[in-house]
């Protein structure tokens, strides 16, 4: 079966190491001895301004120069020293400052006599112009993360998933292997719960208290302190419903009678006797009938 928990009593966090590859290693070795690393969303046109040139060699001294959409010269600077190393392949960072630069438009930042492409293209403008599309296009991440009833019909969402959370049998914490697995079966505490709503938490369909939090306090310190940006006064960037969508979640995952905390909804890695979240493919609205009769 599908399981569709809400897990209690322990609060498990956990820390993904990542250790690199030998495909990983072989692309490193065919990296270019520098790169020029720019703030891919722009830079204000009144705020600092700052790239990153990784390098294999020392390059303090090397001129370089901002250029503007059509090639001509708009602002020229010197390398400076050095803030450390980024690995093995990029021994040295170089901050590259052009804050000076405030004309808006589209630019680029090449280095003068160094084995090295030009930076990628990148805005200057207003800070209004700059931040509000990025602000929209999160907002709608978060709405496309939607879970439950409340879902918002998109070009990602046809349907809503996961309805029988409104009445999610609870289970108690299982036993983990160190790979994230479990033995058996999962002890049911036979006690249903409304754990609907919420957020997925990345590339599945799982929600935790933990994550689901930390977002919420982000959406709403934002919301408060930037009121025009990603409060009521924001339009299009406007993140208080979804402040609201979250924090109604993360209440129904906290029973004051008894005093129960249910951290989980969903489990990732199943096992023979349960399918877990990672082991298939599918819409979220396929889970409500997955396995039949079987809840």
């Amino acid at each position: 079966m599908l399981r569709r928990v809400a897990v209690v009593t322990t609060l498990l966090v956990g820390w993904l190491t990542w250790p690199p590859t030998a495909a990983s290693s072989a692309q490193s070795a065919l990296a270019p001895a520098a790169e020029i690393r720019v703030d891919q969303v722009g830079y204000a046109s009144n705020g600092p301004k700052v790239a990153y040139l990784m390098s294999g060699s020392v390059l303090t001294g090397t001129p370089f120069t901002v250029r503007n959409a059509s090639g001509a010269s708009a602002l020229v600077g010197e390398v400076g020293a050095t803030t450390g190393r980024w690995n093995a392949t990029y021994r040295y960072v170089y901050p590259l400052d052009f804050s000076t630069l405030a004309t808006p438009g589209f630019y680029s930042i090449r280095l003068t006599g160094a084995v090295t492409s030009p930076s990628p293209s990148f805005a200057v403008t207003a800070p209004s112009a700059l931040w509000r599309p990025a602000l929209a296009n999160a907002l709608r991440f978060y709405q496309n993360e939607r879970d439950g009833p409340e879902y918002l019909p998109s070009a990602l969402r046809t349907a809503a998933g996961h309805l029988n959370d409104e009445s999610a049998m609870t289970y108690d914490t299982p036993p983990m292997h160190a790979s994230g697995g479990f033995s058996g079966d999962l002890t049911p505490l036979r006690v249903t719960m409304d754990a609907s709503g919420g957020w997925w938490d990345a590339g599945d369909y799982l929600k935790f208290v933990e994550t689901t939090s930390y977002a919420e306090a982000l959406l709403e310190v934002g919301a408060r302190s930037f009121p025009a940006q990603m409060g009521e006064e924001a339009g299009a960037s406007d993140f208080m419903g979804e402040a609201r969508f979250g924090i109604q979640w993360l209440q129904r995952m906290w029973n004051d009678s008894t005093r129960t905390l249910y951290y989980q909804v969903g489990i990732g890695a199943g096992n023979a006797k349960t399918v877990g979240d990672h082991d298939l493919w599918r819409l979220p609205q396929a889970d409500d009938t997955y396995g039949g009769s079987d809840p």
